[in-house]
């Protein structure tokens, strides 16, 4: 069951879904758009140190940890329609989290910052962050809430690389008027959620690293579907852009990719997983039995977008739970990265929050080390196994 967190605006919700209609349509049009190389890489096992070995001895296999499934209980769950979030979506579908005896219920949003409200008051079990200033502002004053888990970072493999990235209007592209961080200075940047926003946070690096300050760039607000009109309308000359619209921009002649998120952070967290302490009150080790619901999902969707394993049935579920809704667009385009051993790294995360301090966004430093537990991933793991890419 799912419902909606909060009203959404019909109007504005109309629209874009028409412009989704649209340019989905053209990138299924569009034989080569988002085709990625026939040998495209495996993605490794993640290493983690848990159960290192001396390379000199054998390694030893941890045993495998016990898990109750008794008593059901109920756990309320927040959202996205975003395909970052179908490891929830597969897991729900497959009975993954009925089969730990959970009976989880999906509260939908618009954002990961309208969840925020809800998840501090521990209202959902279980809900998301981005490594936005609003996110890291609302956790260092809860103390209540943990991040546990990735739930969307930079791609690792050819067909996971390039789903989003830094695009400019394909006219000053092709005119040489922007080409490389530089040409930036004193333009305005259209992210999701403007200053302060995870999009912000990235493309602010990726100049730094470029010796560009990016406070010499304005940051500006604007939705995916929205951005990718006003630039077809040449309205706007640069914005952050997610897949589909990512690829159909490309199609449609409407804008090229100056910087891909990958080339901007190849470390980067987009959307973590976080945990509500209450969820430790509700019976025995349910954070522990929805993490191992939750990874069996994340590695179905892997599995399907890498291997072809089962695809069908999963776009099936993604089509219909999110807000791409034509199937054609998932096998023509870039999917979302999840770790597939649910792996955060604490030290990428408070290193974009340190940013926001160097930049100005905040006037005090963020100290994000208390709001990390791995507990749970780890347990799921050692429970599940490392993933180990299908033979």
């Amino acid at each position: 069951m799912r419902r909606p967190l909060s009203c959404i605006d019909a109007t504005h919700a109309a629209a874009r879904l028409a412009v989704l209609a649209l340019v989905l349509a053209a990138i299924a049009c569009a034989p080569g758009a988002g085709s990625t190389p026939a040998a495209a890489r495996a993605p490794a096992a993640p290493s983690t140190t848990q159960g290192a070995t001396s390379s000199s001895a054998a390694p030893v296999e941890a045993p495998r940890p016990a898990l109750t499934t008794a008593p059901k209980v109920q756990l309320k769950v927040g959202v996205l329609p975003l395909s970052s979030f179908a490891g929830h979506y597969i897991a729900q579908e497959r009975g993954y989290f009925q089969e730990v005896g959970l009976d989880v219920e999906f509260f939908s949003s618009g954002n990961a910052n309208s969840q925020l409200a809800s998840l501090m008051q521990g209202q959902i079990h279980v809900g998301s962050c981005s490594v936005s200033i609003g996110c890291f502002n609302a956790m260092s004053r809860e103390p209540d809430v943990r991040i546990v888990a990735d739930l969307s970072s930079a791609g690792k493999t050819e067909k996971s690389i390039g789903s989003g990235g830094l695009v400019v209007r394909k006219d000053l592209w092709d005119a040489g008027v922007i080409r490389e961080p530089r040409d930036l200075v004193g333009r305005s940047i259209y992210t999701i959620s403007g200053r302060g926003s995870g999009q912000h946070v990235l493309v602010a690096r990726w100049l730094l690293a470029h010796g560009i300050d990016p406070n010499a760039v304005e940051w500006a607000q604007m939705l995916p579907a929205d951005l990718l009109l006003a630039m077809q309308n040449q309205a706007i000359e640069l914005g952050v852009q997610t897949e589909p619209l990512a690829s159909a921009g490309i199609v449609r002649g409407v804008h090229q990719v100056l910087a891909s998120n990958e080339d901007m952070n190849p470390n980067a967290h987009l959307l973590y997983l976080v945990y509500h302490t209450s969820i430790e009150r509700l019976g025995p080790q349910v954070g522990e039995r929805f993490m191992v619901a939750y990874l069996r999902g994340v590695r179905d969707y892997l599995n399907a977008f890498e291997y072809g394993i089962d695809q069908d049935a999963i776009i099936d579920v993604l089509a219909r739970e999110t807000v791409m809704k034509d199937p054609t667009a998932y096998r023509t385009t870039k999917y979302s990265w999840i770790d597939p051993n649910g792996v955060v790294n604490p030290a990428i995360i408070q290193a974009d929050a340190d940013l926001y301090y160097q930049l100005g966004v905040v006037t005090s430093a963020l100290d994000l080390g208390g709001m990390f537990d791995d507990r749970y991933q780890r347990f799921a793991v050692q429970y599940l196994g490392e993933y180990q890419p299908p033979r």
